[in-house]
């Protein structure tokens, strides 16, 4: 006999809340295995619960590779544990801060996050002024065999078979 005294109804709801509290958590990620189709990554969803091989599912035509100690939001099919994927990560740590309203920003941990655009040393950004600030140590531009190089130290290099100026 059961030592479950309750009615059926309320074990079916115990179980069914279980499975809906075990489908979505919150991770901090240890290790990122990006070599393959599909990054993988090792991350601890609470304390002592870690789990291994959890695809990072990124949308089409964007990728990153979170760094240690990012936070991902992990969904699990069915609420079941050994089948897991990371649908986001994000790193509070490394996010720009000094963007205004509206405005969007590509970056790495190699900027400052309280620099504004002007004075970042590695983002892209699209302000709703319709400005896009582009900030690098070099900028490599290639199309086909044709190159343009814009480096802090070397200056300006063309890499072309022909170069023409017209007016717009």
């Amino acid at each position: 006999m059961s030592n479950d005294s309750r009615d059926p109804l309320s074990r079916f709801l115990g179980s069914s809340l279980r499975a809906l509290d075990n489908l979505i958590a919150r991770a901090v990620i240890h290790l990122v295995a990006a070599a393959g189709p599909t990054q993988q990554l090792q991350a601890e969803i609470s304390a002592g619960e870690v789990k291994e091989d959890l695809d990072l599912l990124e949308p089409y035509g964007f990728t990153a590779q979170p760094l240690p100690g990012a936070v991902a939001v992990c969904v699990f099919m069915g609420g079941e544990r050994d089948n897991g994927a990371a649908i986001l990560a994000h790193d509070q740590d490394q996010r720009p801060r000094t963007l205004a309203p509206g405005d969007v920003a590509l970056y790495t941990d190699q900027d400052d996050p309280a620099a504004a655009a002007q004075d970042a040393y590695h983002r892209l950004q699209f302000g709703r002024d319709r400005t896009v600030t582009l900030r690098a140590k070099r900028l490599d531009i290639q199309c086909g065999t044709q190159r343009l190089i814009l480096d802090e130290t070397e200056g300006l290099l063309v890499q072309a078979s022909q170069i023409r100026f017209e007016e717009l």
